[in-house]
């Protein structure tokens, strides 16, 4: 697993400049997590969550249904020769999900406490979606469409792409 700056990346290639983030999606309630695009959605919209507490969320998102230790998490998030309070890393990223994802401690709906031992991804709706796939709604364009789309946004006639592009208009 590599380690860059300290923090354990999960996947294969992070951290390595390649960057290969497993193609797929998962599904819960209203939010979508898109490990290709390492971000979290909710209702199509970006949610602000930052890389660490991101990486926690997937990792716990993969064990769903089991019970993570707080060890497991260290891990998996930071090498051994790195000098952090991990206690308090993994409390403030756990908090951090909840927040993103309005969960509360008392009564989750997603990250379950389990006192003393670590964490349970609880939602029971979570769907593995293969993102190589497009969505089964919603809406798509064929490729020659966006390629229409593209050259007429740079000011090129789709009909005869070598011709001078057109000025922009001025408002």
């Amino acid at each position: 697993m590599p380690d860059v700056f300290g923090i354990r990346y999960p996947f294969r290639g992070w951290g390595s400049g390649s960057w290969a983030l497993p193609d797929k999606r998962v599904r819960f309630d209203d939010f979508e997590l898109n490990y290709a695009r390492f971000q979290l959605c909710r209702r199509g919209s970006p949610v602000r969550l930052e890389g660490l507490p991101l990486q926690l969320l997937m990792f716990l998102v993969e064990k769903r249904g089991q019970l993570v230790t707080r060890e497991q998490i260290s891990g998996e998030l930071w090498s051994k020769d790195v000098f952090v309070d991990v206690e308090q890393g993994i409390n403030t990223a756990i908090r951090k999900i909840r927040r993103a994802l309005s969960d509360d401690a008392g009564e989750p709906q997603y990250l379950q406490t389990v006192v003393g031992r670590g964490y349970r991804f609880v939602a029971p709706n979570a769907e593995e979606e293969d993102a190589s796939q497009p969505p089964a709604a919603g809406f798509t364009v064929s490729a020659e469409d966006l390629g229409r789309a593209i050259m007429t946004a740079a000011g090129l006639d789709p009909e005869s792409p070598r011709a001078t592009p057109k000025p922009p208009a001025e408002d």
